[in-house]
């Protein structure tokens, strides 16, 4: 069968009670993709890309068909009604003014790694100026929590995020141009895959090495023309959704799993990545699931950026 972009039935799922206020515009359809993605009983073809050569920059082109694919920016902007902070110290304006007046859940780990989804208040401290003379100048804030919890990020409670333990998928943090990963979640079966160009970045194996151990996992690649995706499998339905998918992207900087599992407790994965494309940038992205009639739907809801000084 052949395969079907759901680039716009991405777009277009409404069922998702905390959906973007602006990332609802029909996306075209992409040229890469012919593989069909219903959720129908069938045999779903295998995921096999194709290495359709090296440009003459030395970026190797991974794709799904043999021709080049029409790379469409998704989301469109990361402007969404849900209100989203991760810790840390930021820029005054990159963060609201009224975090202490509004509810919070927070992702946290305990000491033992168990993930929870609780209520929570972010600590705001004001940053001043160094530089400045006058001690009065705020120059940024610092997001903390007390009794030193790790806490990966706060959103604005809602009504379909309650309390709960937060059961973790084993997601590795890059997936590059002409990867796939499977893994099985609470019963049901996911291919997380990438289109795109990449090119090593010169890193050797043992700073490679080095940086895991450190855990911050530095990346293989150079990436460009960037496409991820999810493919669902439970039973003999499988769906797929476009994730991310970004034309330029600055060197050194890849797409990040942040972490994977079930926030919203609906039996399905829901994933946070870093989309930034440009190295002094964080984006944290939130992508939460929905099965509303019977058909799973994976939606970026919320997202924090901020730049590095």
């Amino acid at each position: 069968m052949k395969r079907k972009s759901l680039f716009a039935v991405m777009v277009l799922a409404t069922g998702l009670t905390m959906n973007s206020c602006k990332n609802t515009e029909v996306e075209e359809k992409s040229t890469e993709g012919e593989r069909n993605t219903n959720s129908v009983n069938f045999q779903p073809e295998e995921i096999v890309f194709t290495n359709l050569g090296t440009d003459d920059d030395g970026f190797e082109h991974f794709s799904l068909v043999s021709g080049t694919e029409n790379i469409k920016d998704y989301p469109r902007n990361f402007s969404f009604s849900n209100t989203m902070i991760t810790p840390g110290a930021f820029h005054i304006d990159e963060v609201p003014e009224t975090i202490e007046s509004k509810e919070w859940l927070g992702l946290i780990s305990d000491k033992d790694n168990t993930y929870k989804l609780v209520p929570i208040k972010p600590i705001v401290s004001k940053l001043f100026d160094k530089e400045q003379s006058e001690s009065e100048v705020v120059s940024g804030v610092e997001i903390t929590q007390k009794d030193q919890q790790n806490c990966i990020l706060y959103i604005e409670k809602q009504n379909n995020l309650k309390e709960t333990n937060v059961e973790v998928a084993n997601i590795p943090s890059y997936i590059f141009p002409g990867e796939k990963v499977n893994f099985v979640f609470k019963g049901k079966e996911y291919t997380l895959y990438a289109t795109g160009t990449r090119k090593l970045n010169g890193v050797n194996e043992a700073d490679f090495l080095n940086s895991v151990e450190n855990g911050y996992d530095m990346p293989k690649y150079y990436v460009k023309n960037y496409t991820l995706r999810l493919e669902i499998k439970d039973g003999d339905k499988i769906n797929e959704v476009m994730l991310l998918s970004q034309r330029y992207f600055e060197e050194g900087q890849v797409p990040k799993v942040m972490f994977g599992g079930d926030i919203n407790n609906d039996n399905i994965v829901d994933i946070l990545i870093n989309t930034s494309t440009e190295y002094n940038v964080s984006r944290p992205t939130l992508y939460l699931s929905d099965t509303t009639n019977n058909n799973v739907s994976i939606q970026p809801v919320a997202a924090h950026e901020s730049i590095g000084c």
